[in-house]
């Protein structure tokens, strides 16, 4: 048929999205769950996250490095995904259907959001596939047998990246989508393996490679357009793509390459039977023909269509042709049709890239995922067991050992004719108890522990009452001002501060436990470990004795030489024995040693995020210790078999001995000392893990502490500048920051009486630029708040000033409850010329129920006061009853009340709790006893409405 233009394939177009708040919601989180310090270290980790949002979505071109900047956002957002619950951050992500997108008509067509990090995750894997399907499109473009093969891998690469969509689309809670359905994406991945095969029959056709071979792979490249032809033409995925041409054109390359795939065929068996089966070549050609000009009824007026004619009238021509050699020459029958060629894939969809590969640099590699957290501690607990039953298991053996060597070796050393004295293997081993000040220095370095342990309980008990003292505030406040104290609860974010203190006060009772342990052993062991505190002189002598008179049944110099050289080979034995003992030592070291240095949050945190999980993850760090577990239980067979031998040999040389009188005596001093020295070694052993625990203690508390104080000035800043907002918002008559939907019920107020809805009037309030004056604010506000706070303080005559806007919110307006007699903001408006001090009334109305007006009732006063009225807001129709303490003053003037005044616009008539009339100008925010003096037809003429 001749060569094929390399007409443009289908290639799906990328998504859309909206920006994300990245900054200001993740900011907020951390600073909120997570120490001062944790917040502060994650800024910069977060404006690099959000430039690279950016740089993945604002993308021109798509070229290789864009393509890498996707692919690295992509991998940091799964790594982000394991360590934090984006749920709780309140991030609302916004994509648009790469297929079907808003109108005019319908604006939120295609457009999804959701708080699910795996509507952005699978989102970017459907741009990343989009894009290197595009490169492979631009590629193949180029023709070369070298850009074909890299055509053929950059759209197995896409399909790789469709096949990822499906996986992360499953996990959106909801509806998605339909271009992140679970059959558009296997559509779109067939679609890319389609273009991979034909890639690869196309450079295999350029090879010249066997016709029954092209044949295979051309039928390959057709079955999978029929596959995306099918998915075009059913379900959902179809009325996606109706009124698109992309059913037809996956049609158009079906049909084509199943003609290619004939006409292969056709060419196979003449190059194999030369002819002999020319019927059957007839057929596969028919079948070719009649397949072009299915692809022409198509009608997609598109130029591959024009090409496909022309191939048409070729295919005829090359059947006419068959036709005469068969009717010439060969005689076979003619079939008008044959079977499709068997088909042959060879392209699959390559596997996504390893996360920690993609990613690069983990800009989050210091925060610590939830879960890591969680197996960190449990991990803690398991290995604090495991290391306690090896240890403990080590411990009994050598003390059952120490025991039997106690017994044995004054035997041998009471025999020994070269060392009447203290032998020189105890020798030793008394200068190394000296060299650390005996047992002097012993009970000084136990004490220090015990001093340590009570500087670490009270560390403990410090963060305890910061953690403690801080939740009590907080719930203080909490309970003073119900719903307009909107921050989280102290008690669900010190969770992990509390946990890690229950662990560590855990642990410490242990501790206390295995301290009294050591007291008793040095109390049951004290007439041993006194013994140490003569020097080596003194020893020496108490062994001696009377010296040559221990050896008087030693007269025959035969007999001296046997019993030389028997004792010789004990004390070798012996000596072997306590160089195992000593390697025991060694292991146990090595078990500390590993504990102290093991930054098991980290590699578990490399491990889980490397996929592995938490029971994995654990066992991985625990093997290190199951192989100093080995190593001892090798070490305690090999001791086994040496004690069976010395007491073996030990029997056979004290049977064949004659002790008399001093030679027990000195054997029974040896014992003594020996029972000594061991009693030192295992104290000091109990001593030097307590030292080495505490030590390692006395830093996890220490940072503990820190934690527990940088969250409380966390909190305190926060509390200050709430507090200031609260004060604030009362001060200007503006409801409270709406307080979120898990806060806490607010406090009831004293009363609540149902009235009328009140007419709602709006006005502006502009508010100063204090860029400059932030840090002054705060301590202004705090100041104010401590002011108001504080039992018998008054209001003040002047509201506090505003230096910063109130918080706007987008959620409906809450109902808001009266705040506290303990604060009580300063009215709006200047009273009237001769009035007592103003209270402030302002009634609540919620929207969609019966309005009530909640007053603080006042003290009682000598005479009526008029009440200073906040502002309404047309906005949210939410006003708070409290009262100020008023100062003694005269009575006012009486005002009859009357319901036929007209008042100009922005006055309005209320009475007090005494029923007396005044009048509130919100315009000037005054109040005046006196109705105002206006010509109200007048005016109405020419004063523009509100």
């Amino acid at each position: 048929l001749g060569g094929w233009s390399r007409w443009k394939m289908l290639i799906p177009p990328r998504k859309k999205s909206f920006g994300v708040d990245y900054q200001g919601r993740m900011g907020k989180f951390f600073s909120t769950h997570y120490s001062a310090q944790e917040a502060n270290e994650m800024k910069e980790a977060i404006k690099n996250l959000s430039e690279l949002r950016a740089q993945t979505l604002h993308v021109s071109e798509a070229t290789t490095a864009n393509c890498d900047v996707s692919i690295r956002y992509w991998a940091q957002l799964c790594l982000l995904d394991k360590r934090i619950d984006f749920s709780q951050i309140g991030l609302v992500f916004t994509w648009i259907d790469a297929f079907k997108g808003p109108t005019t008509l319908s604006p939120n067509q295609g457009r999804m959001n959701s708080t699910a990090l795996a509507l952005e995750i699978s989102s970017v894997l459907f741009n990343i596939g989009a894009m290197l399907a595009f490169q492979g499109n631009t590629v193949h473009s180029s023709g070369g047998q070298e850009n074909l093969k890299q055509a053929s891998i950059l759209f197995k690469k896409a399909a790789g990246y469709f096949a990822g969509v499906k996986a992360y689309s499953s996990r959106i809670d909801g509806a998605v989508s339909t271009d992140l359905t679970s059959d558009c994406c296997t559509m779109l991945e067939n679609l890319c393996l389609a273009h991979a095969q034909r890639c690869f029959y196309e450079k295999a056709a350029n090879d010249k490679m066997k016709e029954s071979l092209l044949a295979k792979l051309a039928a390959g490249v057709a079955n999978l357009y029929a596959s995306v032809h099918a998915a075009l033409t059913a379900g959902e995925v179809a009325k996606h793509f109706k009124g698109t041409t992309w059913a037809g054109e996956a049609a158009q390359e079906m049909f084509t390459f199943k003609s290619m795939a004939h006409v292969h065929a056709a060419n196979g068996l003449e190059e194999e039977a030369k002819g002999m089966k020319k019927g059957q070549e007839i057929g596969h050609l028919h079948t070719a023909n009649s397949l072009l000009e299915q692809a022409c009824k198509l009608k997609l007026n598109n130029p591959k269509e024009k090409e496909l004619k022309g191939k048409t009238t070729t295919m005829q021509g090359l059947i006419a042709k068959a036709k005469k050699e068969n009717d010439t020459i060969y005689h076979m029958p003619e079939e008008k049709a044959m079977p499709d060629p068997e088909a042959k894939q060879v392209v699959q969809s390559e596997p996504l890239p390893s996360i920690q590969d993609a990613v690069g640099y983990d800009l989050f590699s210091a925060l610590v995922p939830d879960t890591v957290r969680q197996a960190a501690s449990q991990y803690a607990s398991k290995r604090q067991e495991y290391c306690n039953q090896i240890v403990q298991e080590m411990n009994a053996d050598t003390e059952a050992l120490r025991n039997k060597l106690s017994t044995i070796t004054p035997q041998v050393d009471a025999c020994d004719l070269s060392e009447p004295g203290l032998p020189n293997r105890l020798k030793e081993k008394i200068a190394a108890i000296q060299s650390q000040d005996g047992v002097r220095g012993l009970m000084q370095r136990f004490q220090l522990n015990l001093e340590m342990k009570e500087d670490v309980q009270g560390n403990v008990q410090l963060a305890k009452r910061v953690i403690e003292e801080e939740e009590a505030t907080d719930s203080d406040l909490r309970q003073k001002f119900g719903v307009r104290w909107t921050r989280s609860l102290s008690s669900s974010i010190n969770e992990p501060l509390k946990k890690d203190m229950k662990e560590i006060e855990k642990q410490l009772k242990l501790a206390a436990d295995a301290d009294e342990i050591v007291r008793g052993k040095i109390d049951s062991k004290r007439s041993l470990l006194d013994l140490l505190g003569l020097n080596t002189e003194q020893l020496d002598g108490m062994v001696a004795g009377s010296g040559d008179r221990a050896y008087e049944c030693m007269s025959v110099q035969s007999a001296l030489i046997k019993t030389r050289e028997a004792v010789a080979k004990l004390k070798l034995i012996i000596k072997e024995v306590e160089n195992l003992i000593s390697h025991r030592e060694q292991i146990r070291s090595s078990i500390i040693r590993r504990k102290e240095s093991e930054d098991a949050v980290k590699t578990l945190s490399n491990l889980i995020l490397g996929g592995k999980s938490q029971a994995e993850a654990m066992d991985n760090l625990l093997a290190g210790y199951a192989q100093l577990r080995e190593e001892f239980v090798k070490n305690k067979k090999i001791v086994q078999e040496l004690m069976q031998k010395l007491e073996k040999e030990i029997d056979e040389f004290l049977s064949e001995q004659k002790q008399d009188e001093e030679m027990s005596r000195r054997e029974a001093v040896l014992t003594k000392i020996s029972q000594a020295i061991d009693a030192y070694s295992e104290v000091s052993n109990y001593v030097r893990e307590g030292a080495s625990y505490y030590s390692a203690t006395q830093e996890k508390v220490n940072k503990l502490r820190s934690r527990a104080e940088d969250f409380r000035v966390a909190r305190d800043i926060q509390k200050e500048d709430l507090l200031s907002s609260i004060t604030e918002a009362c001060a200007q008559g503006a409801p409270a920051p709406a307080a979120p939907a898990a806060a806490v019920a607010a406090v009831p107020v004293q009363t609540a009486i149902p009235v009328a809805p009140v007419q709602t009037f709006s006005y502006s309030r502009a508010t100063p630029d204090t860029s400059k004056d932030e840090e002054y604010a705060r301590q202004l506000a705090a100041e104010f708040a401590r002011a108001e706070m504080s039992p018998g303080a008054s209001s003040s005559a002047h509201a506090a000033p505003s230096f910063s806007a109130a918080p706007v919110s987008a959620a409906p307006a809450q109902p808001v409850v009266g705040i506290a007699e303990a604060m009580q903001p300063t009215p709006f408006f200047a009273p009237p010329s001769n009035p007592p001090p103003s209270h402030l009334v302002q009634g609540v109305v919620q929207a969609g129920s019966a309005p009530t007006l909640q007053m603080a009732l006042p003290p009682q006063r000598p005479a009526p006061q008029p009440p200073s009225f906040s502002a309404h807001s047309e906005q949210a129709a939410t006003h708070v009853a409290t009262a100020v303490a008023p100062a003694a003053a005269p009575p006012p003037p009486a005002a009859p009340p009357t319901q036929n005044v007209k008042l100009p616009p922005g006055w309005e008539q209320q009475l007090t709790a005494d029923g007396q009339v005044y009048y509130v100008n919100h315009n000037d925010r005054t109040t005046s006893w006196d109705p105002p003096v206006w010509d109200g037809d007048a005016a109405a003429a020419s004063s523009p409405s509100r």
